[in-house]
């Protein structure tokens, strides 16, 4: 019986793409010098990566199909909700007033109709949040660190001392990219072994 690690491909595109826009964000600063100049371009190097992991990766491409199908289903919500405003404005009021239809239902209900309840939002929010700014701090850390680690090796004469953190960070985010195992989860590698 093969175990399921066995049977995980590792997607050699996602991995090389990780590792290579790590490099590329990351030895910036050896290339350019102004500091507004280097966050353009380390823009670029995200969006770049970014696309290139959208277009190429089998986790880029389940991502853009997914991002469609909630469009879909947001446009059948619109759609849904758009009829039921419809029904509610087509018939004539009776002569002792509005018809009891209450007008102030959210446009969701229309399709959540028996759906689980939602979290409290206020909960939702605060964790979100929260979450959110997490990881902003650890990512702020971590950049600073790097980029002092770098300005060190500048100041003991090393050459293209950035490339080299870049190029050891590069080596781990493809790492940490090759060994995920919810890559092969998402890219339909694992099936029920026969």
């Amino acid at each position: 019986m093969e175990t399921p690690a066995a049977r995980r491909r590792v997607d050699a595109t996602s991995v090389a793409i990780t590792g290579l826009t790590t490099l590329a964000w990351y030895a910036v600063p050896d290339v350019v010098g102004p500091r507004w100049v280097r966050a353009v371009a380390k823009a670029g190097v995200l969006a770049g990566g970014l696309g290139l992991g959208l277009a190429v990766t089998a986790e880029g491409r389940s991502a853009v199909e997914g991002m469609r199908e909630v469009r879909e289903e947001v446009r059948d919500l619109r759609h849904a909700a758009g009829e039921a405003a419809e029904e509610g404005r087509g018939g004539a009021e009776p002569a002792d007033g509005p018809d009891d239809r209450d007008d102030n239902v959210l446009a969701a209900d229309v399709a959540l109709a028996g759906a689980d309840p939602l979290p409290d939002p206020v909960v939702a929010g605060s964790v979100t949040a929260g979450a959110i700014a997490l990881g902003v701090a650890v990512a702020v850390a971590t950049e600073k660190l790097a980029y002092r680690r770098g300005e060190r090796w500048r100041a003991q004469g090393r050459r293209l001392p950035h490339t080299r953190v870049g190029l050891i960070l590069g080596v781990l985010a493809a790492a940490a990219t090759a060994l995920d195992p919810s890559a092969a989860a998402r890219t339909g590698d694992e099936s029920p072994a026969a």
